[in-house]
């Protein structure tokens, strides 16, 4: 009868966390859809650097060192530097973001968390580099023509198909854990059911927009980058104590929490797209 009772309590939580998530899924996917309808360069850029924003307050806020101030700077003049056409600067920073998460990858999937003791949220530099590769991914996204909006939607809703596959895949089925030193609620179950809810999408891209294999490649790449952001901020939450980095969003937790997986994922999309498709034509 406990053993029942228990059971019935888990699928409770489940279904009613499962529900939170997908709706505040929906809730940040569905604002993107304005943003591609309307394809104004200067409404994407005011959105991006409100995120910008949140997730540098949020990240500050749990640093010891409270430097609002500096982060609002830094925001104003990357705004203002994009505005102004000088995107040296965004491609100089997707590619360091880019190489950085490579070799957290390999960090994390070789278990070498030793080598990650640089990682916390005191690290000014971190925190830029991640926040602003991010960042300056999708600004450089919205800058190609025609279609630029609609590759930045493509890119957060393969993400977020990956989030909530991974999350109901690993958390009905899943018993062996990917990382268990950083995140043993995480498997190897949800891993593969989020990649391949990645796959079907890709697929159906494939089907009726007549993608290409180099894209292919590439939406592919970054579903599996998803899981290095997710286990980074995993990492940085453990390594700090805490459950969540906020608690703006229902589900969620924090910005960061939704964000995270986002980060590394936009940040390796874009440097694939210049590097393997732009670099081609």
């Amino acid at each position: 009868m406990l053993s029942r009772k228990w059971r019935e309590g888990l699928e409770k939580d489940f279904k009613q966390s499962f529900l939170n998530r997908a709706f505040t899924g929906l809730a940040i996917i569905i604002p993107f859809f304005g943003l591609i309808y309307t394809a104004n360069i200067y409404v994407t850029t005011i959105v991006i650097a409100a995120i910008a924003f949140l997730m540098l307050a949020e990240w500050t806020q749990l640093s010891k060192k409270r430097n609002y101030v500096t982060d609002s700077l830094f925001i104003s003049v990357f705004v203002i530097t994009f505005l102004f056409n000088d995107i040296n600067l965004l491609y100089v920073i997707v590619y360091i973001s880019a190489f950085l998460w490579i070799l957290l990858s390999s960090f994390l999937f070789f278990n070498k968390l030793d080598l990650l003791s640089f990682m916390d949220f005191d690290n000014t530099f971190l925190k830029l580099l991640l926040i602003f590769g991010f960042i300056s991914s999708l600004l450089m996204l919205s800058r190609i023509d025609e279609y630029g909006h609609f590759l930045i939607f493509i890119l957060v809703f393969n993400t977020a198909l990956v989030d909530i596959f991974a999350y109901l895949i690993g958390s009905r089925y899943g018993k062996n854990p990917l990382l268990k030193n950083i995140s043993p609620n995480k498997t190897w179950e949800g891993f593969f059911g989020g990649i391949f809810s990645s796959a079907v999408f890709v697929f159906i891209l494939f089907y009726f927009y007549e993608l290409d294999n180099i894209m292919m490649l590439i939406i592919f790449s970054s579903s599996i980058f998803a899981f290095v952001g997710d286990y980074s901020v995993s990492y940085l939450k453990r390594k700090s104590n805490i459950k969540d980095t906020g608690k703006i969003l229902p589900g969620h937790g924090g910005i960061l929490d939704r964000l995270d997986s986002h980060m590394s994922a936009a940040t390796i999309f874009t440097f694939l797209y210049f590097i393997l498709k732009v670099s081609s034509f």
